[in-house]
This record gives C-alpha cells, structure tokens and sequence, in this order.
C-alpha cells in the first residue's frame, strides 16, 4: 500500500528563497516512489518544482486542479507540464458555486486535503494555511518544511496557541529527509 501525501505551499509571490528547499524535498522524494503517491493543487509554484524534481523517479502523482477539464487547466497554467500527473481531478461543473474561481480553488482543497494521508507544508500563504488547517482537522500528519519562510514558519508559534485534543500530528523539522522519514513513521 502506498501512502497520500499532499504537498502543500506557495504558488506564487516570493518563492525564490524556498526553491532550494522545495527541490532537496522533490530529491529526497525521489527515494520513496515505491512508497508514496504525491498529492498537489496541480498548479505552479513549490509543489510544482517539488514534484517536477520527484518526477524522475516514477512517484505517482495525483493533482487536484481548481479547473474543469484539461483545456482549462491548460489555459490557467500554459508553462506548466500537466502531462507529470498520473491522475488530474478536477471541479464538476455542477459545483454550485462553480462561477467563482476562488470557490473553487477551496473545493480543491478539500477535495485534495480529503485524499492525502498526511502532508508536507513548505512556505504558503493563505490557500496553504487552509490546506494545513483542512490535513489538521481531518486527524491526519502534517510534516512542516522548516527555514521556507511564508506560513511554514509561522506556524510553531501558532500551532502552541491553537492545538487541540484530536487533531493530526504536526511535525516540524528544516531538514526534508528528517522530515519526510517522520511523516512516514507517523503514517
């Protein structure tokens, strides 16, 4: 059996500074294909260039886009490869609130948060932070890529003000092997 794990952060603004990071954790991903299938937001940004570098590998890799179809996802991101996924989940078009884009992007995140069996956290802002609350409350690991800046960094602080009995493991560590290896000893 393999695992879900979602791989969750920045799309966009300053990713430069985390994009080291997000291809070391796309590198050590690499060594876990037999393991793990990865879960994205089949989007731009860190998870994009995590799985890119993971690709390699043969990892399955699932991504659950906030788009309709194919010709929509190829006309919201046209630079992206959308030939890596293994498997592309998308928005029904009887989704009621299907005429508002950011509507959708939060359906997405259910839905892909709703499939991981845990997730790695690297920056973010607030799609990310919703994607890590979601992993939360649904009782499952969350791994949190430590020195990425965004709301992976923020979020020591915040988890001490407002863990709860029952939520899921959160785990934070700046190594991604470290990292990746106690998400799996959680699972």
């Amino acid at each position: 059996m393999k695992f879900k794990l979602g791989i969750y952060g920045s799309a966009a603004g300053d990713i430069k500074a985390a994009m080291p990071k997000a291809l070391g954790l796309g590198k050590v991903l690499q060594d876990y294909a037999d393991k793990l299938i990865l879960i994205t937001g089949a989007c731009p940004g860190l998870p994009y260039a995590v799985i890119s570098e993971a690709a390699p590998s043969g990892i399955e890799i699932w991504g659950f886009s906030a788009e309709f179809d194919i010709e929509s996802l190829q006309a919201a991101e046209p630079d992206e490869d959308h030939g890596i996924y293994t498997k592309l989940v998308y928005v029904p078009r009887s989704f009621p609130l299907a005429d508002s884009d950011r509507a959708r992007k939060k359906y997405r995140n259910l839905i892909s948060t709703a499939n991981c069996d845990g997730a790695i956290i690297i920056s973010g802002r607030w799609g990310t932070l919703n994607e890590f609350t979601n992993v939360i409350d649904f009782q499952k690991p969350v791994g949190v890529l430590t020195g990425t800046g965004g709301i992976a960094d923020e979020l020591i602080g915040l988890s001490e003000k407002i863990s709860k009995p029952g939520q899921g493991a959160l785990i934070f560590d700046n190594d991604a092997k470290r990292l990746v290896d106690k998400i799996l000893e959680s699972l």
